[in-house]
């Protein structure tokens, strides 16, 4: 995998989010740099539209975004705690030294998706469909891959130590240094007793 996603030139800046009032309301972020900012209350976004975005040193909380689309995105010096794009998709984007706790992915479709030098323990990927995606240098201990299904996979550098449903990576290449923290969890996808 050579591609690398292009940055988008967003043609206005922010220095806030825009404001959800109710729950479930359509949210879209188009063609905007959002720098510096907080969204820390928690909110559900049905069918949420990300499009030519980049979130530079930014800390998002709480966020659940339900059917949505992310398309070239860049998320760099940021943090994401408790936030799920569930049954989404995610192309085109790249997220460069994010820190997270509980971040999900679950039933979403990852196209031409960069992670480097991430710290994401226990990234959610359950049930997703990653048609290209790389890690690089990425923290990813107890990432969870249960009935993820893989096309396009590639771990370079990562930490892979504890995470589940690793016989649903089958098809990923990994690199040789990173074989030995995911070899447990092969070994138990394996039905394989370490002693």
């Amino acid at each position: 995998m050579t591609w690398m996603p292009s940055e988008p030139s967003p043609s206005t800046e922010a220095a806030a989010f825009p404001s959800c009032t109710d729950d479930g309301e359509d949210v879209e972020i188009l063609d905007v740099r959002i720098a510096g900012a907080s969204a820390l209350d928690a909110v559900v976004l049905e069918r949420p539209e990300v499009v030519d975005v980049v979130l530079d040193g930014c800390d998002v909380a709480g966020a659940l975004g339900r059917s949505g689309r992310a398309s070239r995105v860049v998320v760099r010096d940021s943090r994401l705690r408790a936030v799920t794009w569930v049954n989404g998709i995610v192309q085109d984007a790249l997220f460069d030294n994010v820190t997270g706790t509980d971040l999900s992915f679950r039933f979403s479709t990852l196209r031409r998706v960069l992670f480097r030098d991430c710290v994401l323990p226990a990234l959610d990927l359950t049930d997703a469909v990653i048609e290209t995606a790389r890690f690089e240098r990425c923290d990813l201990r107890g990432a969870v891959f249960d009935g993820a299904k893989v096309k396009k996979l590639r771990f370079e550098g990562c930490d892979l130590a504890g995470c589940t449903g690793a016989a649903a990576l089958s098809g990923a290449s990994v690199h040789p240094d990173d074989l030995l923290s995911l070899g447990p969890s092969l070994a138990t996808a394996l039905g394989l007793t370490i002693e």
